[in-house]
């Protein structure tokens, strides 16, 4: 099962524009059946970010992680301008996409706080339902997990 604040790995990740690149994406939600996947992207480069640790509500929002802090290696800034919804069928299909680690709970929670705080107006309310599940969703999600074991 795959959950939230999993690290997945793609070679190619296909951008809006049709360019592709070797990306960490972020998994921002633990998609129930038929339910999007939600990821942000990922960076390494600096080019002019900020190295301030955390929220960066200047435009365009980040969310940045010195390296070895959490799961990355380097220096890193969650891109939190925009999210990436991926189908399920889509996401089952390409083989690519491999889990390479996983963002400790408290910091995906300050990363949807904080992408959230920023862009809350230019998420639609279905998608910021699957980023902050009620509880009793979150409980029949795992509860279907474990049964289907």
């Amino acid at each position: 099962m795959l959950s939230r604040g999993d690290i997945h790995y793609h070679p190619e990740f296909q951008f809006e524009d049709g360019t592709s690149s070797k990306k960490l994406l972020v998994l921002l939600n633990t998609p129930g059946d038929q339910e999007l996947f939600l990821f942000l992207k990922t960076t390494s480069q600096r080019k002019n970010k900020p190295k301030v640790p955390g929220c960066i509500e200047t435009y365009p929002p980040l969310f940045f992680l010195p390296a070895k802090v959490d799961f990355f290696d380097q220096d890193t800034w969650i891109q939190l301008y925009q999210i990436y919804p991926i189908h399920p069928i889509d996401f089952g299909k390409d083989k690519r996409f491999v889990k390479v680690g996983t963002l400790k709970p408290k910091t995906l929670k300050t990363v949807i706080d904080c992408l959230l705080k920023t862009q809350d107006e230019d998420i639609p309310n279905n998608i910021k339902r699957m980023l902050r599940p009620k509880i009793d969703e979150s409980i029949v999600k795992l509860k279907k997990h474990f049964m289907d074991r």
